[in-house]
C-alpha cells in the first residue's frame, strides 16, 4: 500500500505525563478524519491515512499514551479510555477542527465508540470494523475455557503449558498482568512470547500456527504486552456492554460497520449487536476475511467507507 508522509506532525502538550504523537495528512482544507489504531499498545501507521482519498480529506492519526512516537515518565500512569478520549478531543481543540469523522477497527473500533459516546456533537460519522467491544462476552471467547480455545485447542494448550511453567496457574488476565510486573530476563520474554502467541494465532484463521520464541522477544514486544494486559486486566476500564449500552447517545451518527466472517478472534455476533441497536448504521460481513482482513476485503471496507460518507454528505 501507498505509504504517504505527513502535511505536519506534531506532540499534544503534556498531560498526566504523557505527550501525544499526532500527525495529518492530505488536504488540510476537506473533511477531517480522525484515524484510531488497535491494540492496545500498536502505533499508528501511514497506511492508516492512506485508506481515504488525501486529495479530499484531512486524516488525522495519533499514538495512544505509551504508543509509537509518544513520550511518558510512566508509561501506564493514568493511561485509561478515558484519558485516551480526551487525548482525540484535545487534539481536536487544538488543530480547531469543529467536527470529523471518526474511524477505527478492532480495539481502534472501541475507542471510537467510548469517544463518540462521550463527545457526541463532534461526531460527524463513525467508520468500525473488526468490532471489538471489551466486554465480558468477547473476553470470554476470547480467553476462556470455551470458545475460540475451541477451535485452537493446541494452542490453548501450548499457552497453558507455558503460564503453568511460569506458576501462573489459571490463564487470568490480572495475573498475568501481575506477573509481567514481577518476572525478568527468561521468564519475563517467556510470558510475553505466550501473551503474544495466543493473539497473534487468532489474527488469521487461514494460515499455519506459529509460535514466536522466549528469545527473539523485544523490547517493543513487552511494552505491547504491558499495555495490552494492562488494559484487559482492568476490563478496558469500560462498565461491562457499556459501549453496547449507550448507543442511543449515537443515534444520530451515521454509523459504518464492516467485519470478517470468519473473524475468529472478535465474534461476528458483538459487530451484529452494534447493528441492531443503531438505526442509522449500516453493516457488510466480508465473506472471506479473519479479523486480518484479506486484500479483497481491504478494497471492500475501502469502497463501502467511501459510498457511506458520499451517501451521508460527507465527501
Amino acid at each position: 500500500m501507498y505509504q504517504p508522509k505527513p502535511v505536519n506532525e506534531h506532540n499534544l502538550s503534556i498531560e498526566d505525563g504523557h505527550k501525544v504523537y499526532f500527525a495529518e495528512y492530505g488536504n488540510l482544507e476537506g473533511p477531517a478524519i480522525i484515524s484510531v489504531h488497535g491494540g492496545p499498545g500498536s502505533a499508528s501507521k501511514p497506511k492508516h491515512a492512506a485508506r481515504f482519498d488525501l486529495s479530499k480529506y484531512r486524516v488525522v492519526v495519533f499514538d495512544q499514551r505509551g504508543c509509537g512516537k509518544s513520550e511518558y515518565e510512566d508509561m501506564l500512569r493514568e493511561n485509561t479510555t478515558a484519558k485516551l478520549a480526551s487525548d482525540m478531543e484535545r487534539i481536536r481543540e487544538e488543530l480547531e477542527i469543529e467536527s470529523w469523522i471518526v474511524t477505527g477497527s478492532s480495539w481502534g473500533s472501541s475507542l471510537s465508540l467510548f469517544y463518540a459516546q462521550s463527545y457526541p456533537e463532534k461526531v460527524d460519522a463513525l467508520l468500525l470494523s473488526a468490532i471489538f467491544l471489551g466486554d465480558s462476552l468477547t473476553m470470554e471467547w476470547f480467553a476462556g475455557s470455551v470458545g475460540v480455545s475451541s477451535l485452537y485447542t493446541d494452542v490453548w494448550d501450548h499457552r497453558n503449558t507455558q503460564l503453568q511453567k511460569l506458576d501462573i496457574t489459571a490463564s487470568s488476565a490480572k495475573e498475568i498482568n501481575q506477573k509481567l510486573h514481577t518476572l525478568e530476563g527468561a521468564q519475563l520474554h517467556s510470558l510475553v512470547a505466550d501473551i503474544l502467541n495466543w493473539e497473534g494465532n487468532l489474527m488469521s484463521a487461514n494460515g499455519d500456527v506459529n509460535y514466536m520464541r522466549p528469545e527473539d522477544v523485544s523490547e517493543d514486544n513487552i511494552t505491547y504486552a504491558k499495555l495490552f494486559m494492562h488494559y484487559e486486566s482492568n476490563s478496558f476500564f469500560m462498565d461491562d456492554e457499556l459501549l453496547l449500552n449507550q448507543i442511543p447517545l449515537i443515534s444520530h451518527i451515521p454509523t459504518a460497520i464492516i467485519h470478517g466472517r470468519h473473524d475468529v478472534l472478535c465474534p461476528f455476533k458483538r459487530a451484529w449487536d452494534v447493528y441492531q441497536a443503531h438505526e442509522l448504521s449500516e453493516i457488510v460481513a466480508l465473506p472471506q476475511s479473519n479479523h486480518m482482513f484479506s486484500a479483497d476485503g481491504e478494497i471492500a471496507k475501502k469502497y463501502f467507507f467511501q459510498t457511506f460518507l458520499a451517501k451521508h454528505g460527507l465527501s
